[in-house]
């Protein structure tokens, strides 16, 4: 019998496989074995005080199994094992993404797929080319026992494909994000595709959706229909790769009657150029303050940052109080892994500026750091930038990111040996960055973290996957990111872990929050490196996370459901081995994680993994800062700052915050 041998990540504190039973067939929804909707242990429809008590704990749901047709060519050993071979481009089911409506109650999930999609019923397809896009849509929900669900709506029941591309090396639609535009009336569909023939990959606009996935008209720059649009492209350089977890582009530094302008990260690898860059897109649609039947999408302009591109994954965010920038975070170097720092630059978004001034400024935040480890000094080299807005409560509830990130690289040390993947991680670097226009400064100061300490013990460092959260009850929140971390194996048994943390804008400290499930599987790693181009040298897999305002909330106190006591959740795309498919010749299915991070005031103590299993407690894993002093554009980076804590009612949080969701001692 051909079975899988994928090892477990010894660091996941709560590895239990979602328990998962079929929807129940409707004459509107036949999709048995591709949405599943999650069962607890107890009787079904029982909203006990045990779904109340774990209201922190996060659910999953299966959006779209593997076909069990869809094989990946396996080995097998003289121990009998069939392992997953390196098969060049063979390509598989993974990097998947997320968007919710801005009400919370509807989503699109897109993700890459050689698997057909609407298995089982009479819609069932495979894709055209070996592998393209499938798009699902999806309605939030409170399910029997009270938690919160998703489930296919009644006017989009099954999949579609949104592509048909043929691509050099089955580069059909890589690297897909969902950008949300025209007020939230719409969803783009973004992917990298080189077409036959073509010397390079470019990103394209692969279609623009209402969230029943009723595409638009397309039309190009010069006004001419087409199926899709290029909006990132470079002579002889391939676009465009982008950090993981959050998304392309988090909020539009311009939407406004049915005109969306959104400013994004491409890094740009290859014998041209080779530089990462902003990339500022235009998308102009008919009808606005209602879903469009036709959309323009135009390239405005795109700006040089990072000169030295290999491996930057970079972001571009901006501040929802100041929409007229937008502040970018990467990794530099031409090696692998790269050995140039992480860097930050602000671009200026406005109208009319040229484009040679557009840069308003640009410093590397880290460089070099000797560690001691096992009793003699090494160095280590910041790569792997990641950045997270800190996000604020407005007065309707909704939650927007203010002008300050939160900035988190990895320390690695080695090289790439043999051509393969090289290099070790023994630290993380994080920090409170507050921007503006003329320069930052730290709120918290750049910070080193051990692997090894209370804060991080279960974490690796490698393919982390971050994303913007808000932690607490009630008023009383916390901001802070919670960072997604698969298996490196195939994720078979193996849950994601989400690891969350707290910045405390008093203190001007992280705060362990917790390891917790995604109760979700995902392979960050196996089957995109072994399947894709280039095997076991390139290729990794990709999440995608959403912050998302609870609709169901009840802010009168009276509600009786674990999902009326929930005011935030982070909802992930994920894809990982299944457990009722351990065959390692098939491929990864798609989830959705929905994990809760912040509650109603009435709330119980959250539970899921915030008090218990937790390693290590809340106290700070480092000092408050000293007085800072401020950035001055051109010099070396360094202090922190005074000026400025979180906005919102974020200065009045107090240190008691950190008990609200302390760990439970034994």
């Amino acid at each position: 019998m051909v079975t899988a041998f994928l090892a477990r990540h010894e660091g996941c504190k709560d590895n239990s496989q979602v328990t998962t039973q079929p929807e129940k067939a409707t004459t509107m929804n036949m999709l048995k074995t591709t949405i599943f909707v999650s069962a607890l242990a107890g009787l079904a429809g029982q909203a006990s005080a045990q779904a109340i008590n774990e209201v922190g704990r996060a659910e999953a749901y299966q959006i779209s199994a593997a076909a069990d047709d869809d094989r990946a060519p396996v080995r097998t050993g003289t121990d009998g094992i069939a392992r997953l071979k390196m098969t060049d481009e063979e390509h598989t089911n993974e990097q998947a993404a997320v968007k919710f409506s801005p009400d919370g109650r509807r989503a699109l999930y897109v993700h890459m797929r050689t698997s057909k999609i609407n298995i089982g019923t009479g819609r069932e397809a495979p894709p055209v080319e070996r592998v393209q896009c499938a798009l699902s849509a999806l309605e939030l929900k409170v399910n029997a026992e009270g938690r919160l669900a998703v489930g296919r709506p009644a006017t989009a029941q099954y999949d579609i494909w949104a592509t048909s591309n043929n691509g050099q090396e089955y580069r059909q639609c890589h690297k897909p994000e969902l950008v949300v535009i025209n007020g939230g009336k719409n969803v783009a569909l973004v992917a990298n595709y080189q077409p036959e023939n073509a010397t390079n990959t470019e990103r394209w606009v692969m279609g623009v959706y209402d969230w029943d996935m009723n595409p638009v008209t397309l039309k190009d720059g010069n006004g001419q229909t087409r199926n899709i649009v290029s909006i990132q492209a470079k002579n002889n350089d391939n676009c465009s790769m982008h950090q993981s977890g959050s998304g392309e582009v988090g909020l539009p530094y311009y939407d406004q009657g049915g005109t969306t302008r959104i400013a994004s990260w491409g890094g740009c690898n290859g014998n041209g150029s080779d530089d990462g860059w902003l990339f500022a897109t235009e998308f102009k649609c008919n009808n606005p303050g209602a879903a469009a039947t036709e959309c323009q999408v135009k390239k405005l302009y795109s700006v040089s940052l990072a000169q030295r591109e290999e491996r930057s994954r970079g972001s571009c965010t901006v501040d929802a109080a100041d929409r007229s920038y937008t502040v970018c975070t990467w990794t530099e170097g031409n090696t692998q892994p790269q050995h140039e720092g992480t860097w930050i630059a602000a671009v200026d978004l406005s109208e009319g500026v040229a484009n040679n001034a557009r840069v308003l400024w640009k410093d590397r935040l880290s460089y070099k750091t000797t560690l001691q480890v096992n009793g003699e000094d090494r160095e280590y080299y910041s790569m792997r930038a990641q950045q997270m807005r800190v996000m604020a409560k407005q007065a309707d509830g909704s939650l927007a990111p203010t002008d300050e990130i939160i900035f988190q690289a990895t320390l690695n040390r080695g090289n790439n040996v043999n051509d393969r993947k090289g290099g070790r991680s023994d630290a993380l670097e994080m920090a409170v960055i507050k921007t503006s226009r003329t320069g930052y400064t730290f709120t918290m100061p750049l910070s080193v973290i051990n692997l090894a300490s209370p804060m991080l013990l279960g974490t690796d460092g490698t393919h982390l996957s971050g994303a913007p959260a808000m932690f607490g009850k009630g008023d009383q929140l916390m901001p802070g990111f919670v960072q997604v971390q698969g298996s490196q194996t195939g994720g078979l048994q193996q849950d994601a872990d989400v690891r969350t943390i707290g910045f405390d804008p008093i203190a001007k400290t992280m705060l362990n929050l917790g390891q917790h499930s995604a109760r979700a599987p995902y392979d960050r790693h196996l089957y995109s490196n072994y399947l894709g181009d280039n095997p076991g040298n390139q290729g990794r897999n990709y999440a995608g996370c959403d912050l998302v305002k609870n609709p169901f909330l009840d802010g009168t106190g009276a509600g009786t459901t674990s999902a009326s006591k929930v005011q935030y959740f982070t909802a992930c795309a994920l894809t990982g081995k299944a457990a009722d498919q351990p065959d390692s010749a098939i491929k990864p299915s798609a989830y959705l994680s929905i994990f809760p991070t912040a509650f109603s005031a009435d709330a119980p103590d959250p539970q899921g993994g915030y008090n218990d299993n937790v390693p290590g407690d809340n106290t700070p894993d480092n000092p408050a800062p000293e007085e800072p002093e401020p950035f001055v554009p051109g010099s070396a980076a360094g202090g922190c700052s005074t000026g400025g804590g979180s906005a919102g009612g974020l200065a009045a949080l107090g240190l008691g915050l950190a008990a609200l969701l302390r760990r439970r001692r034994k």
